[in-house]
């Protein structure tokens, strides 16, 4: 948090970027009536439907300042596994999806469903503080910075997933909750932004030359080149929210870039329709899996070597 004054103008920064969850939410969280204590997430209404074969979990997100207060709540998490004729996931992949900033997990889950089928993905999604059936009145970028490292730490120790099996997504204002953790875990398979933010004060006043670090929210230009992991960019060239230059030069400060996708024609609402993304993401995702699969060929071979012999 930045001290003194500048602390409240971040918060007015903060809020000017817009957090809109949906209210009411999309959706309920209930539990299953067999005794197992499993829950679900049931829409609030009927033009939503209904996501089978989803695991939701409350998480509980630790005390933090990085990015301003942030933490102590408790989130809701939907971990949809692809499915290929059996009940057990086949993929090798996960995507860790932070979503943009009108939205709740009840609209996103049918969309993540369909993310799983298409690019053959495990999908974790995941509410913010603030959104959905998470608890907290107001978010904050301190809260996503906390919410998505509870996610991230429960994937990897609870689920025990490889980090190099995990793709860090982020849509929009999830942009800056996503660099944020690709910066910070060098061992990401891979780092995809879609319409991403360069900065909170770059994208409310894009004309501004300087501004003290410390003073600004989710500053993804500082961070980006920080990230070690295959990093994808990709922005609609119309984008009426974040202006398509910001994509662009986020692009151009990747250390670890690969091919961006510029959909032309395409805006801020629509990118996913453009017919490269998903080439381009099925493309990025064979990338991330060949080198897990690499990884693990080599761990294999050294574990051999490392028998000893018998006479």
């Amino acid at each position: 948090m930045a001290p003194g004054p500048w602390g409240r103008f971040v918060e007015h920064i903060s809020g000017k970027l817009a957090f809109f969850p949906p209210r009411p939410p999309t959706y309920q969280v209930l539990e299953h009536l067999d005794g197992t204590g499993d829950l679900y997430l049931q829409p609030s209404t009927s033009d939503i439907p209904r996501v089978l074969h989803c695991d939701i979990k409350r998480l509980e997100t630790k005390a933090t300042k990085r990015g301003g207060h942030g933490g102590g709540s408790t989130i809701i998490t939907a971990y949809v596994p692809y499915r290929w004729k059996s009940n057990h996931s086949s993929a090798k992949m996960t995507i860790l999806y932070s979503h943009g900033n009108a939205v709740d997990l009840g609209q996103m889950l049918p969309v993540y469903r369909e993310i799983s089928k298409l690019l053959k993905v495990n999908v974790m999604g995941y509410d913010y503080s603030g959104y959905g059936c998470s608890s907290g009145d107001m978010p904050s970028v301190g809260h996503t910075l906390a919410d998505i490292s509870a996610v991230y730490q429960y994937m990897v120790q609870e689920m025990k997933l490889p980090p190099k099996s995990i793709i860090l997504y982020g849509q929009s204002v999830g942009s800056g909750p996503t660099a944020f953790l690709g910066a910070q875990e060098s061992e990401v398979a891979g780092v995809v932004l879609h319409s991403p933010l360069l900065s909170g004060i770059r994208v409310l006043s894009p004309g501004l030359k300087w501004w003290p670090a410390f003073a600004d929210v989710y500053p993804n230009h500082l961070l980006v080149p920080k990230i070690n992991a295959p990093t994808l960019v990709m922005h609609g060239t119309e984008d009426e929210v974040i202006h398509f230059s910001c994509g662009v030069k986020l692009h151009e400060l990747c250390k670890n870039k690969v091919e961006p996708l510029w959909a032309e024609g395409f805006n801020h609402q629509n990118l996913e329709m453009c017919p490269q993304y998903l080439p381009t993401m099925e493309s990025f995702i064979a990338a991330a899996t060949q080198a897990l699969l690499s990884l693990e060929e080599g761990a294999g071979q050294a574990a051999e070597g490392a028998v000893p012999s018998t006479v």
